[in-house]
């Protein structure tokens, strides 16, 4: 069974926030989700240790398999410093060109990052899940009205 993980796309200033862990690897924020804990906790939480950023929005986007990973990948707006804490030793800015940062990253990141680009935004930049997943959501929320 594949770990489940909360992993979560931060945008400032035109780039994505990255991290990079003790052995050098540059990944999204994120991180294992505990027992009894969502996986919107989980987000919320691995964002404030890995970046000190606090998350005052969480959207979640969609479900990414990785060779080791379930990801559940959420987009936050945060508020706050940004600074490198708990298993990350620093964090990085990405923007799609950065090839030298790209070829650093675990591939799971790299194909969440293609996928999260891809989304369409709403009038406010917010990234708007893709149509099954709304057509899910709606379903869920459907079926808990009844």
């Amino acid at each position: 069974m594949k770990r489940q993980r909360a992993t979560i796309v931060v945008e400032l200033d035109g780039s994505i926030l990255l991290v990079e862990n003790r052995g050098g690897l540059v990944l999204l924020p994120g991180g294992g989700v505990h027992t009894g804990e969502s996986r919107l906790q989980a987000a919320a939480r691995e964002l404030a240790e890995e970046t000190r950023l606090v998350a005052h929005s969480l959207l979640f986007l969609f479900e990414h398999e990785s060779a080791t990973n379930r990801h559940s990948v959420f987009w936050a707006a945060a508020t706050g410093t940004a600074l490198a804490g708990d298993d990350a030793t620093a964090l990085h800015r990405f923007v799609a060109e950065d090839e030298a940062l790209s070829g650093r990253m675990s591939a799971a990141s790299r194909q969440i990052i293609a996928r999260f680009l891809e989304l369409p935004r709403d009038t406010t930049g917010v990234p708007r899940p893709p149509i099954e997943q709304e057509a899910r959501l709606l379903d869920a929320l459907a079926t808990a009205a009844t």
